[in-house]
C-alpha cells in the first residue's frame, strides 16, 4: 500500500475511534467498575483541594469535607494517574469528571500509535490494521477506555514497553536501547506493579531467545535495565509497607491463595476471560502468536502470556471476579489477531493469484464492517444507562437520609460500592454485599436485624442484586416502607408499618 493512503487511513481510523468515544461523553463514570472509578475520582478531587484548589460553587464546609474524604481514599498502587488529573483540574480551573475520561481516551489511543508501529514492524500493514481494528474498536476496550483508573495509563505503556523490548532485541548491545526499554517498562510498573508480571517474563525471553542465557546472564546491560524497571515499584513497596504502613492491610486482604486449590476458580478466571474476549478469540490469539516467524518477538509474547497466567495465579480471586483484570492481555491478543489476519491474508493470496487486486478490497470492506459492528455494539452500551440524574440526586437526598453529623444512618446495595454517595453527597453508607438465600429462617432473620438495627434507610440501586434475593424482599415487606422509589433506584425507610 502506499506510503501516504496509509497514513490517511490510519488518520481516519483514528478519528473514527476517538469520535466513537465520545459518545455519551458527559455521562458520570458509573457505567463500567463504578466503585474503581469513585475511588480515583475521591482521590484527585481530594489532591486538588489539598493543594489549594476550591469549588467556587460549594461551601467552605462541602470544600473541606470533600478534600477529607479524599485524603482518606486508601493507597494500593501510586496515585500518579489521579494526581495528574488533579493538575489538570488545577490547569483548567475546574473538577469536571470529563476530564479523566478524556484523558483516558487519549491514553488508549496513544497506546494505539504503540500498536501500530509495533505490529507494522512485527507482521506488516496487513498485520497492523488487523490489531488496529480489534484494539481500537472490540465493544469491551472501547467502553473500558473511557474509564478513570490507572489501567488504561497501564495498557498504554505496556504496548510501549513492548515495543522498545523489540527495538532493543534487534541490537541488544544498543545501551540507549536498554535505557529506553528499562525506562518504560519502569514507568508501567510503577503505574499498576502488577504488570511487572508479564513484562518481566516478556523481557527474560526475548532476551534469551535472541541470544544465549549464558549470554544473557553476563550481559550487564539486562541487569542494569532490570534494576531501573523494577527500582521505582520496589522503593514504593517499601516505603509504603515497612515506612508508612498503609500497605500492610491492602497485600493482606489482597492474596487468597487457597483458591488456587478450587476447580471453582479455574471455571471463574475461564468464565471471566470468555465475558470479555470470548474463547474463540482469546485462543485465536494464541495460535496467532505461535505463528509470529520471528524468534525473539514469538518467545518475547510467548513469556508476556506466560506472565498473565502467573498473575492470575497471584491474584485468584480478582482475576475470576474483576473483568477489568483481564485489560493486561489486551496487548497480547491484538498482536496474536493480527498476527492471524497477517497469515490468513497471505495464505488466501497465494491461494487466489489471478484474482489478488480484489482479494485486499474485500479484505477491507469485512474489516470494516466488523468494525462498524462493533462500534454500533458500543454505541447501544453506552446508551442503555443514563446516570446523569445522580449527582443532584445524592445532593439532595443527603439532607434527609443522613440528617445527623457523625452517624451512618442509611446502608445500600450499590454497584459502585456508596462510591457516588460518597462523591456527591459526602457521606460513607453501610454497604449490604452478603445474602441470607442460603440461611435457615432463624439464622436469616437473626443476620437481618442485627445488620440493619442501626440504619434507618436502605438504598437500593443495584435492582438485579436486591431482586436475586426473594428473602430479603419478604422481610423488607414485613418491617419497612417504600420511602422513595423511580425507574432505576429503590429508597426503604428500616422502621415497623
Amino acid at each position: 500500500m502506499n506510503k501516504k493512503l496509509r497514513i490517511l487511513f490510519l488518520i481516519l481510523i483514528f478519528i473514527a475511534a476517538f469520535a466513537l468515544r465520545m459518545v455519551d461523553f458527559d455521562d458520570p463514570p458509573l457505567d463500567f467498575h463504578p466503585a474503581r472509578q469513585m475511588h480515583s475520582a475521591l482521590m484527585a478531587r481530594g489532591f486538588y483541594l489539598q493543594n489549594g484548589g476550591y469549588l467556587w460553587y460549594k461551601s467552605p464546609e462541602y470544600n473541606e469535607e470533600a478534600k477529607i474524604l479524599g485524603l482518606l481514599e486508601a493507597w494500593i498502587e501510586p496515585p500518579i494517574y489521579e494526581k495528574l488529573t488533579a493538575g489538570l483540574y488545577q490547569l483548567f480551573g475546574t473538577v469536571d469528571l470529563r476530564i479523566p475520561r478524556f484523558t483516558s481516551i487519549l491514553f488508549w489511543l496513544i497506546g494505539g500509535i504503540g500498536l501500530a508501529l509495533l505490529t507494522e514492524k512485527l507482521l506488516g500493514t496487513v498485520g497492523m490494521f488487523g490489531a488496529l481494528g480489534w484494539y481500537l474498536f472490540f465493544p469491551y476496550g472501547v467502553i473500558a477506555s473511557r474509564s478513570f483508573q490507572p489501567d488504561i495509563i497501564m495498557t498504554c505503556m505496556l504496548i510501549w514497553s513492548m515495543f522498545f523490548l523489540k527495538q532493543w532485541l534487534e541490537k541488544t548491545d544498543s545501551l540507549g536501547r536498554a535505557l529506553t526499554a528499562g525506562l518504560l517498562a519502569g514507568i508501567c510498573i510503577l503505574v499498576k506493579q502488577v504488570a511487572a508480571f508479564p513484562l518481566g517474563v516478556a523481557f527474560a525471553a526475548g532476551l534469551i531467545a535472541s541470544g544465549s542465557l549464558k549470554g544473557t546472564l553476563k550481559n550487564w546491560r539486562i541487569w542494569m535495565t532490570a534494576v531501573i524497571a523494577l527500582a521505582p515499584m520496589l522503593v514504593y513497596n517499601y516505603w509504603g509497607y515497612f515506612v508508612k504502613g498503609f500497605l500492610v492491610q491492602q497485600y493482606q486482604g489482597r492474596f487468597f491463595l487457597t483458591e488456587l486449590l478450587q476447580p471453582a476458580f479455574y471455571v471463574r478466571w475461564f468464565r471471566m476471560v470468555d465475558q470479555v474476549f470470548t474463547i474463540p478469540l482469546f485462543f485465536f490469539g494464541i495460535f496467532g502468536i505461535l505463528m509470529i516467524r520471528e524468534k525473539g518477538a514469538r518467545a518475547s509474547w510467548l513469556g508476556y502470556f506466560a506472565g498473565y497466567i502467573l498473575y492470575g495465579l497471584s491474584l485468584p480471586h480478582h482475576i475470576g471476579t474483576h473483568n477489568y483484570y483481564q485489560l493486561l492481555i489486551f496487548p497480547f491478543i491484538a498482536v496474536g489477531l493480527a498476527s492471524l489476519v497477517k497469515t490468513g491474508a497471505r495464505a488466501i493470496m497465494k491461494a487466489s493469484r489471478k484474482r489478488s487486486v480484489l482479494i485486499p478490497i474485500l479484505g477491507s470492506v469485512c474489516g470494516i464492517i466488523l468494525c462498524g459492528w462493533w462500534a454500533a455494539d458500543s454505541i447501544m452500551t453506552m446508551h442503555r444507562t443514563d446516570f446523569r440524574a445522580w449527582p443532584e440526586r445524592w445532593e439532595e437526598w443527603m439532607p434527609e437520609l443522613e440528617p445527623y453529623k457523625g452517624r451512618i444512618s442509611t446502608i445500600g446495595i450499590m454497584e459502585d460500592y456508596g462510591g457516588g454517595m460518597t462523591y456527591w453527597g459526602l457521606h460513607n453508607p453501610g454497604i449490604w454485599d452478603t445474602s441470607v438465600e442460603t440461611l435457615d429462617d432463624f439464622d436469616a432473620l437473626v443476620k437481618l436485624n442485627t445488620t440493619f438495627w442501626n440504619y434507618k434507610f436502605l438504598v437500593v440501586t443495584n435492582l438485579e442484586k436486591f431482586y436475586q434475593q426473594p428473602r430479603l424482599q419478604r422481610y423488607l415487606n414485613e418491617t419497612a416502607s417504600v420511602y422513595r422509589q423511580g425507574a432505576d433506584y429503590l429508597i426503604f425507610e428500616l422502621e415497623q408499618k
